[in-house]
């Protein structure tokens, strides 16, 4: 493992103070740490006798990006109860602990498979059926602090416009509200031998379920006939809606996905400098052009 920077050190401190203020118990000498990450965060794998955790902090910065580790704890408790999610151990001192649980990320073809064979619709249904979690999604709060974070010098006059037009704009009438992941993809998909959850729940909120839908559709660059075929797959574990009904509801939300999408890479741009943040921004201003409001 690669020596931690000096910023990373000292949050590892944090981490072991933490741990010996909550899991007395716990011999600090048997416990070996391990910086893992994502597109967003970074995390620390913990390890030893007994022990296997995922240790994520609440950073200012992250909290800006829509990321609260409250949030999170409350989500992760509630669906860890029925299988969708890891079982969190703590919330405190700005830290959140979380069971390791064993299994492997789903490859690319293996999440396209499971679109295919119904098995992430009946995820997403069962988790829409859910209570609410008490943190609803707010989407212009979002709006405007994405804007604050965003490299000033890539505010174009069309930006601007579409910043202003979004934020001054009535959301659309939701279908229903549920509790919402709002990161599906294969990464966030764990094959366990007791079967598929979903991890890296620090988005998750409350929100229409039709956003949701908008929000996989558009990360898997869907087709219309794949589009149909998925709601079809969604319409036959959630009934109460039509394919019509839901597929409607969900192109509302599209444009409010692609500009949270959009805003989301010019952040993470910005904080960055990573050009892999800018290879979508194109294609999503492409599409608000053409259908929307650039």
């Amino acid at each position: 493992m690669a020596p931690f920077s000096i910023k990373q050190a000292g949050i590892h401190q944090q981490l072991i103070a933490t741990i010996l203020k909550y899991f007395p118990a716990v011999e600090m000498a048997d416990i070996r740490f391990e910086l893992v990450g994502g597109l967003s965060s970074k995390s620390w794998r913990i390890r030893g006798p007994g022990i296997e955790w995922l240790a994520r902090r609440q950073s200012p910065t992250e909290r800006k990006m829509g990321v609260d580790r409250q949030r999170e704890f409350a989500l992760l408790r509630q669906m860890s109860a029925i299988g969708l999610a890891p079982r969190p151990l703590l919330w405190r001192d700005g830290w959140l602990i979380v069971e390791w649980v064993p299994g492997r990320i789903a490859t690319s073809d293996e999440f396209l498979m499971m679109l295919a064979n119904g098995e992430v619709t009946r995820m997403l249904s069962q988790l829409h059926r859910q209570p609410r979690s008490g943190h609803p999604l707010d989407l212009k709060t979002l709006f405007a602090q994405h804007w604050q974070l965003m490299d000033p010098r890539r505010r174009s006059p069309a930006l601007l416009r579409a910043h202003h037009d979004f934020q001054r704009a009535a959301l659309p009438t939701p279908l229903a509200l549920a509790p919402l992941h709002l990161d599906v993809h294969a990464e966030n998909l764990l094959i366990t031998p007791q079967g598929t959850m979903l991890i890296d729940w620090e988005y998750a909120s409350d929100g229409d379920i039709a956003f949701e839908l908008a929000f996989i559709v558009r990360a898997s660059q869907m087709e219309n006939l794949a589009q149909t075929h998925f709601l079809q797959s969604y319409q036959r574990h959630q009934r109460g809606f039509s394919v019509s009904r839901l597929q409607q509801q969900m192109m509302q939300w599209f444009p409010w996905v692609d500009y949270l999408v959009l805003m989301w890479f010019e952040v993470r741009w910005q904080q960055t400098k990573n050009p892999e943040f800018l290879a979508d921004i194109p294609a999503l201003y492409h599409r608000l052009q053409l259908g929307y409001r650039l």
